[in-house]
């Protein structure tokens, strides 16, 4: 079973759920969501075992090796909020719910500029990381103010990069809505 397989089961059922929807058909729309969100549940189940399988294979590999070129497994932008660094956090919500990333996954993560590298997990509650001390050492160091995108970048199964991210890389979600006309 692959996340491949839940991702095409989950499109089928909820093409039902449209179609019942569409028949005002409430019992069975009620029963295939219910079978939907357990589909989510299992995708994010086997992405995070998958993720800890890479982990196992792959905790030998250096993070920044100058004879192997690192290979960008997952990138994902998260915009830092005034909440966010006032409390010393980097919240992945976004992520998590679009599966891209899985609470309980551990990350050892080199932060740039400055080369600092800590070992922390995503939370399940809050989708937040564990470790506050070294993401304030990388707010403060890295010059990341409300607004700013800041970028983890995947090297290696369980190894990430995370930096500042040039400003105007990113949209923030406000204007993605503004530009949309919504």
């Amino acid at each position: 079973m692959t996340a491949t397989t839940i991702e095409g089961r989950l499109e089928i059922t909820m093409q039902k759920i449209a179609a019942a929807a569409g028949r005002r058909d409430l019992d069975t729309v009620a029963m295939l969501t219910r079978n939907a969100a357990e589909l989510e549940e299992m995708k994010k189940t086997l992405l995070a075992i998958e993720a800890k399988l890479n982990t196992l294979d792959d905790s030998a590999v250096p993070l920044n090796s100058g004879s192997l070129q690192a290979i960008k497994i997952r990138e994902l932008e998260i915009e830092v909020t005034q909440g966010m660094l006032n409390q010393n956090l980097l919240t992945l919500t976004e992520h998590v719910k679009r599966g891209r990333i899985s609470g309980g996954e551990e990350f050892l993560i080199e932060a740039l500029p400055s080369g600092d590298r800590f070992r922390t997990v995503l939370m399940t509650n809050g989708n937040k990381f564990r470790e506050r001390g070294a993401i304030a050492r990388f707010y403060r160091e890295a010059g990341v103010r409300a607004g700013d995108f800041v970028v983890l970048t995947e090297v290696a199964a369980a190894q990430w990069t995370l930096k500042k991210a040039p400003h105007g890389q990113y949209q923030s979600r406000m204007d993605r809505y503004l530009k949309m006309g919504l």
